[in-house]
């Protein structure tokens, strides 16, 4: 795998140490492409951050079921995809709308997206998400509430899921760590899995937001199952039969080419490859009770 990204090589490394005990210098070097010293860099940088535990000669897996990079680290992997993702998901949405944003690094560029849209209500438990949308004067931010988790800098825990058993939401956007046919998206985190339950069960479109690494992953917990989405939105490198195996099953994958969409006005952003059904109108506020 030459060419990787330092966040690419630390990205993997963590998603080897899922199906192994531990792994050596050597091995890594010989697989990255790269030097000993370079890998010893990245798993010295892994191990500051406490994803991962040294030993001679190599690295090993902490004592959980599953590791993940910081979001600042997490930012800077597929940024180029995200953010013609992010463009695409962002012409979606109609001003007047209520839409939600899970706490993804992929929902914090669609963030960035609509920031010119108005009268827009936007949900959220991604605090960085919140701040990005702060000073758009079209838009209204309601933070779920709860108890802060650092690795994603969101918001979870019990306060949040009973605003949100109140409340009606257009549509939802959700990055997901992976995806199957058998068990929906997916994710990794208990606590944020049962917060994007909540987020999604109070939405009355579900809209997948995440870029072709994610398409042949698994992941610990599934928070929407395969029936319950509604929408993909992905870019064009995603696995061409898994896309299609998505659309057979009437959900509107829209895969973006990397880059496309930058000149695109508030319609559908140029770019884009997608068979889509008829989708139903939504109201156009939240609804509370």
């Amino acid at each position: 795998m030459p060419n990787l990204t330092p966040v690419e090589r630390m990205q993997l490394v963590l998603e080897l140490l899922e199906t192994r005990g531990g792994i050596r210098v050597s091995e890594l070097a010989e697989e990255f492409s790269v030097s000993e010293v370079t890998v010893r860099s990245d798993l010295a940088e892994l191990a500051r951050q406490g994803l991962v535990a040294r030993v001679r000669g190599g690295v090993r897996a902490l004592q959980r079921p599953q590791s993940e990079l910081g979001f600042d680290m997490r930012l800077r992997l597929q940024p180029v995809e995200k953010r013609a993702i992010a463009r695409a998901a962002a012409a979606m949405v109609g001003d007047g709308e209520a839409i939600a944003l899970d706490c993804s690094t992929t929902a914090y560029y669609t963030a960035l997206e609509l920031k010119g849209k108005k009268e827009l209500v936007v949900v959220t438990n991604g605090l960085l998400i919140a701040a990005a949308l702060a000073e758009a004067p079209g838009i209204s931010v309601i933070l779920t509430g709860g108890m802060l988790r650092r690795a994603a800098m969101s918001l979870v825990g019990d306060l949040a899921t009973d605003v949100l058993r109140t409340t009606r939401i257009n549509m939802g956007f959700f990055g997901a760590r992976g995806l199957s046919f058998e068990r929906g998206l997916m994710d990794l985190n208990p606590e944020e899995v049962r917060l994007k339950q909540e987020l999604a069960s109070a939405c009355e479109r579900v809209i997948g937001i995440f870029d072709h690494t994610k398409w042949s992953r698994s992941a610990l917990l599934s928070f929407v199952p395969a029936e319950g989405v509604h929408a993909i939105v992905t870019d064009a490198d995603a696995p061409a039969d898994l896309v299609e195996g998505w659309r057979d099953r009437g959900v509107d994958v829209v895969a973006v080419e990397p880059g496309a969409g930058r000149e695109a006005g508030p319609g559908e952003p140029r770019g884009l490859h997608r068979r889509a059904p008829d989708a139903p109108a939504h109201p156009a506020e939240a609804r509370t009770a």
